[in-house]
């Protein structure tokens, strides 16, 4: 898959590419995206919708890269977390820093990939819900002994 984004897919354009699905949610759907928590329910909502019509991330690439960008906002804005680049990450102690795809670090020490939980979103549907990601990556200890 190629994509033509409108930014570079860099930490420092993440708000500008979250910024486009607010917009777009807008237009299409009538949805107003305010950044919330509680606003997830409606990507999970939309992004639904395009798994129910078949849409593959080779048709809205651009588009489902967006509200990933969106869900990390929302984990960045409400958590004190940081876009950072897999590389620059606590990934990349582990060895698991070769991907390009941006990721978001929260205070709690966990590394989550919510532009590649929309993608799979729309490939499974439901079952990868970004509201119930956001609901696993904020608590205290997202990945208990």
């Amino acid at each position: 898959m190629r994509l033509r984004l409108q930014f570079p897919p860099t930490p420092e354009n993440a708000a500008k590419l979250a910024q486009l699905a607010v917009e777009a949610a807008k237009k299409v759907d009538g949805i107003d995206l305010d950044y919330s928590p509680r606003s997830l329910a409606s990507v999970d909502q939309i992004l639904g919708k395009f798994h129910a019509e078949g849409l593959s991330e080779n048709q809205i690439g651009e588009t489902v890269f967006s509200f990933g960008c969106y869900v990390g906002e929302v984990l960045v804005r409400h958590n004190k977390g940081n876009w950072s680049m897999p590389t620059d990450s606590f990934l990349a102690k582990f060895g698991l820093g070769g991907s390009n795809m941006m990721v978001v670090e929260l205070p709690n020490g966990s590394t989550w990939n919510p532009i590649g939980k929309v993608f799979k979103l729309l490939k499974n549907g439901q079952e990868d819900s970004v509201a119930y990601l956001y609901t696993i990556a904020t608590q205290p200890d997202p990945f208990p002994k």
